[in-house]
């Protein structure tokens, strides 16, 4: 990576300048980072949250570490009951924890990928091709994906759009760094 494009990169996404000796501050700006993506729907029921933004954070911190920075489903199921047990709110003004914890996790692979040279320096670099794509609204319209609201979904509904996007990612020829991202990839392409 060229030096501008890292500074670049460290300071207006992470909003500090990191270098390769401290790895595991780019994995914690990277997780606050995607925990910022997710509060764009979030925010309005934080208050009702299990666990507030520390707990969530480390939480997730120690999951994906865990896990040896492999991305699985469990890992979205698992923090989701930070977030509630089920829903939060009433009527049609509501999220699903299920909802809140994909885009937080699959917002944390899609950043742990950009600034993965600056994190895993002493060894490889994970293998992306299992990631999901983060869903939000840009996303599911870009899939034509029908009565569906990412803050509002359940697992039932993120595996169909997942299936979805799998099928319209197969329906493309995709570059060789696109085709090692699985549906991450599509959130590259559509975003």
């Amino acid at each position: 990576m060229t030096d501008w494009k890292k500074s670049f990169l460290e300071s207006s996404v992470l909003g500090q300048s990191t270098n390769k000796c401290c790895p595991s501050e780019v994995i914690i700006k990277c997780i606050e980072l995607a925990y910022s993506d997710m509060m764009t729907a979030g925010r309005y029921y934080s208050a009702s949250f299990l666990n507030d933004k520390k707990e969530i954070c480390s939480a997730t911190n120690s999951a994906i570490t865990e896990s040896n920075f492999v991305f699985s489903r469990k890992i979205i199921k698992d923090i989701s009951l930070l977030f509630c047990d089920n829903t939060i709110g009433n009527d049609n003004h509501y999220v699903t924890g299920f909802g809140l914890a994909q885009k937080l996790i699959n917002m944390t692979f899609k950043y742990l990928y950009v600034f993965s040279d600056l994190i895993f320096v002493d060894k490889a670099i994970p293998d992306f091709s299992s990631c999901d794509c983060p869903l939000d609204s840009i996303i599911i319209k870009k899939a034509h994906i029908k009565d569906c609201v990412w803050s509002k979904l359940t697992e039932q509904q993120y595996l169909e759009c997942q299936a979805k996007i799998t099928e319209l990612l197969n329906a493309n020829s995709l570059d060789l760094e696109l085709s090692k991202l699985g549906n991450l990839a599509y959130d590259f392409i559509n975003w």
